[in-house]
């Protein structure tokens, strides 16, 4: 599947189960958050992480993690491409990674997630497909 055109709630579907790096389970409530939270890092053309193509070598893209005790929580991930990462200075690799987490809060409280409030440049955690109160 290609994630930069077709359908994208098709394609958040499929990546949805591929987006976790580590291959954790996803209770039923994260799985529809994954599935939201992929359609737009789809529409606004970022790369969803794959385990499939992570084992072909490309790493790079959003990825997904379960928030250990929170049933309904995902946290969105930046994966940089590791290869890349290596002939970086650590401290750009670091400002990198920050940016690309700050940049995936914004997005994602611009299309109405509740969005935890966080540190700047940490990985955002998505509570839920629109903040209690929103309009």
């Amino acid at each position: 599947m290609d994630p930069r055109g077709g359908n994208h709630e098709q394609q958040a579907r499929y990546f949805a189960g591929l987006a976790v790096p580590d291959g954790a389970a996803l209770t039923e409530a994260q799985e529809e958050l994954a599935r939201a939270v992929l359609g737009v890092v789809l529409l606004v053309g970022l790369p969803p992480y794959s385990l499939e193509a992570a084992a072909d070598g490309e790493e790079t893209g959003v990825g997904l993690a379960p928030v250990p005790g929170r049933p309904h929580a995902l946290r969105v991930l930046w994966r940089q491409d590791a290869t890349a990462t290596l002939y970086l200075p650590a401290d750009l690799a670091h400002a990198q990674q920050a940016a690309m987490h700050q940049a995936l809060r914004t997005i994602l409280s611009a299309h109405q997630f509740w969005v935890e409030d966080g540190p700047v440049g940490e990985a955002p955690v998505v509570l839920g497909l629109t903040r209690p109160g929103a309009t």
